[in-house]
């Protein structure tokens, strides 16, 4: 069966009136008629199932059967801060962050970032994000979204430590320990911050900034992993140590 995305607004009175992207995809890619069955969810956790009422004017307009609502089932909330890499493998990590059930995602700037953000691009980057996790969240059956934050600078993150149950970030530190170790340390918490490194690591002042204020210095084995497969690796191990379930 399809599977759509709407926001939230557009569901009013037992009936989903998708947007213009969506009435796109449905009419013309999917070639659905009046009639056909589709599943739509809106990115809170609700998931809709009903049938093409209409499709005129280029919208498409869907009664709803039935609403589901859905909880999560991962026993920690996990939030990505990763350092800005080149274009294909940021939005790869967006796309897997999403997939592997990611709460939220907090684009960061640190001293060996290859990439910058500029001004005039972040509104554009975060938009683009935003459109991948939904593609993401289509795909893998999510119901909810994981929010995009505003592009921020390492030593500006450090301060929101504090929300956290914990805070987890590889690299490759002498003092590091092993993710098993510092998840024991943890006790099984509910709120957690991971950080990803760029391709040439933190550097060792950040490393230092960032245990100071509470950060788990964390080793990911023998080999040196580039930043999109520490991110994904490490999303995994911890889905499978706290027992999440990403769908």
């Amino acid at each position: 069966m399809s599977r759509f995305f709407v926001t939230p607004d557009s569901v009013r009175n037992g009936k989903i009136y998708a947007g213009k992207e969506e009435s796109h995809h449905i009419r013309d890619v999917m070639r659905l008629k009046e009639g056909d069955e589709v599943t739509v969810f809106d990115g809170s956790g609700k998931e809709y199932t009903g049938r093409i009422e209409s499709i005129r004017n280029k919208n498409v307009v869907i009664g709803v059967d039935k609403v589901a609502v859905t909880t999560p089932k991962s026993s920690a909330e996990i939030s990505l801060a990763q350092t800005l890499i080149k274009k294909d493998k940021m939005d790869y990590i967006v796309e897997k962050a999403t997939e592997l059930g990611v709460s939220e995602i907090i684009p960061i700037e640190t001293k060996r970032a290859v990439v910058r953000s500029g001004e005039s691009r972040k509104e554009h980057k975060l938009e683009r994000w935003h459109k991948i996790t939904i593609e993401a969240a289509k795909q893998c059956g999510r119901t909810d979204l994981p929010r995009i934050r505003e592009i921020r600078q390492f030593e500006d993150l450090l301060k929101d430590f504090c929300k956290y149950d914990g805070v987890i970030m590889p690299c490759l530190s002498e003092k590091s320990v092993s993710l098993k170790n510092a998840l024991n340390r943890l006790k099984n918490p509910k709120r957690l911050l991971l950080m990803i490194g760029p391709e040439g690591d933190f550097t060792p002042a950040e490393n230092a900034c960032a245990e100071e204020s509470g950060a788990l210095l964390v080793s990911l084995g023998g080999l040196v992993l580039r930043s999109d497969t520490a991110a994904v690796a490490t999303l995994a191990m911890l889905n499978y140590a706290l027992g999440s379930d990403p769908s």
